[in-house]
């Protein structure tokens, strides 16, 4: 609106003036003046919002990895679960981009940081497919109070190879 791109232009005229960048004025000035293509130009990084569905969807699958590698830890008997695969293996970079950046996002603002861990995050292959098996095999469990039982854990973790 013509309210918003007043308060836009003021708020980069005093950032460049701050700054002592001429760039900034001038974002100031196209915004002022009206010249929409040169300030679009300027804000064609910004990222779409995040849609809830999309965020509640990362949200569960972390879960789901925390709970297990939880349940995991305080279990007896452990056979027939291989500890590697309670490992989150992360979101594919050229196609599962904005989940990618979502879970680094969590990880930097200090959620999840266990399940997380330090790594990439990337990984380098799509896995929203898995995690959707995974998913459903959770939801066909009713969704097992923590903590996981091993033969739930095996059940999900079974959901992974399957296609």
């Amino acid at each position: 609106t013509d309210t918003e791109r007043i308060i836009l232009a003021n708020q980069y005229e005093i950032l460049g003036d701050l700054k002592k960048d001429p760039t900034l004025t001038q974002l100031a000035e196209a915004l002022r003046d009206g010249h929409k293509w040169l300030y679009e130009q300027s804000f064609a990084w910004v990222s779409d919002v995040m849609s809830d569905k999309v965020a509640e969807d990362v949200l569960w699958i972390i879960e789901i990895y925390s709970a297990m590698k939880d349940s995991y830890r305080d279990l007896a008997d452990k056979s027939g679960i291989e500890e590697r695969l309670l490992e989150f293996r992360g979101f594919d970079g050229n196609n599962e981009g904005e989940l990618l950046h979502f879970a680094r996002a969590l990880r930097e603002h200090g959620r999840y940081t266990e399940t997380l861990g330090t790594g990439d995050l990337n990984s380098h292959m799509p896995t929203c497919d898995m995690y959707d098996r995974m998913v459903a095999v959770w939801d066909k469990l009713e969704r097992p109070e923590y903590p996981y039982s091993r033969e739930a854990i095996i059940a999900i973790l079974e959901a992974r190879m399957r296609r």
